[in-house]
């Protein structure tokens, strides 16, 4: 077991890789009365296509979401209420790129670690339970289909890129769902719920030893597992978007717009952490509620305090959101235009505004390292993404005003943008006639 200790921030971490490949990390916080674990598959809704052993896969977008939802129920019942039983608080959630099983507890630890580990290790599918789920799925799937952020969204993502799979409902599609079967849940199952292929990071005041043994014995007493090869297969995604301009028309009372900006994606783990922060650093300059730029938008009435944006940094793709509710989206989108076409001019990324910046970012960081769900879901995050939550001080400080000129230029450019309009269905009406 391998300890590593970061001095300047007072924070433990223990490391090992079990006999079957799966990593445990213990992070060591002493005097806390709350333990958080979460038990993490790198599987996410974008992984329809793959390869195993040589052999080609292709399974129903949404299937990782789906699994996700069925590995609670079990033949005897409900996992969820195992749980609440055991004095613990448990939940799952799916993204584009993993698949994660949390619960947060006070009491019982090692018999809630062993439910967790257990209910992820050992599924459970029928076909009846199947098309139950599928019926639950699909009304879950309408009812975010009437959502008018939801849609907005997924309609702008779906103007930016042409073969990922990210522009798909991470719930999937009502097609998608109804072609799922309990077949394709274990083929899922058993290919990426290896432990070869997961991570399980334990947050709270621990006997390191003691907690790292009962891992290591439960894991031994699943046998020898073989070793396993997963390739993704994802698409070629150019930069180019599908369509610049795109309307839809839904039951609102305003009219919002959502600008997509399409990055290239970054395969250096380093530098893709670096990227995203500058952006964060670069746009808040630009955008941020301090700036200029905001103060007259908000003045000269092109948006309102409804908006925002954010840079989506990921290994297999990235890119720049910006939306606010207005009168007049083509105004806002030439607003946002001449912006972009300004900076280029004016020294407005200046190195005391960073200064500034870096230091709410870093306070912000410390005092969230005083809870347990924090690290829990911040540590696997950073893992997976090929990098250190504890670390991230040390990337922070490296940001120069230079690496946000370099990056933030290259990511607003107009030509890989997109607007999305959501307007009122009489709107349509008025225009049609």
């Amino acid at each position: 077991m391998r300890h590593i200790e970061y001095k300047d921030i007072d924070e433990n971490v223990y490391k090992e890789t079990l006999d079957n490949g799966l990593e445990v990390f213990i992070i060591q916080k002493s005097g806390y009365n709350k333990k958080f674990v979460t038990y993490t598959s790198k599987y996410g809704s974008i992984d329809n296509h793959f390869k195993v052993d040589g052999k080609e896969h292709r399974v129903p977008d949404g299937i990782a979401h789906f699994l996700e939802h069925k590995m609670f129920e079990k033949e005897d019942g409900d996992v969820f209420d195992l749980f609440a039983k055991g004095g613990a608080n448990a939940n799952a959630f799916t993204s584009y790129d993993r698949t994660s099983y949390l619960f947060s507890t006070t009491e019982d630890f090692y018999k809630n670690l062993t439910l967790l580990m257990d209910m992820v290790e050992k599924p459970y599918f029928t076909e009846e339970t199947v098309a139950r789920e599928i019926g639950i799925i699909n009304e879950e799937i309408k009812m975010y289909q009437d959502n008018p952020g939801y849609r907005l969204y997924f309609d702008t993502i779906g103007q930016m890129y042409d073969e990922l799979p990210v522009k798909i409902d991470i719930a999937g599609t009502l097609p998608s769902i109804s072609e799922i079967t309990k077949d394709h849940l274990y083929l899922c199952h058993d290919k990426f719920y290896h432990p070869s292929n997961m991570v399980l990071i334990m947050v709270g005041d621990f006997n390191v030893e003691e907690a790292m043994k009962f891992v290591k014995d439960h894991q031994d007493g699943r046998g020898k597992i073989k070793p396993l090869d997963v390739e993704r297969i994802l698409p070629d995604e150019k930069r180019n978007v599908v369509k610049p301009e795109h309307s839809l028309y839904l039951d609102v009372a305003e009219t919002k717009v959502m600008l997509g900006f399409k990055n290239e994606k970054i395969d250096s783990d380093k530098e893709r952490l670096t990227r995203d922060l500058a952006m964060m650093f670069g746009l808040d300059m630009v955008f941020g509620e301090q700036s200029d730029y905001y103060y007259q938008m908000l003045e000269d009435g092109i948006i309102d305090d409804s908006f925002n944006f954010a840079h989506n940094e990921e290994k297999d793709f990235a890119h720049i959101l910006m939306t606010t509710q207005t009168d007049d989206p083509g105004k806002f989108t030439q607003t946002i235009l001449d912006i972009i076409e300004d900076i280029k001019n004016k020294d407005i990324f200046e190195e005391d505004k960073l200064i500034n910046q870096k230091r709410e970012v870093l306070g912000d960081y410390l005092s969230s390292l005083n809870s347990p769900e924090y690290i829990a879901n911040q540590y696997t995050k950073y893992h997976l993404d090929g990098y250190d939550l504890y670390q991230l001080p040390e990337i922070i400080e490296q940001i120069t005003v230079e690496d946000i000129k370099k990056y933030i230029f290259d990511a607003l450019n107009p030509e890989y943008m997109v607007e999305c309009v959501l307007q009122p269905e009489d709107e349509k009406v008025s225009t049609d006639g």
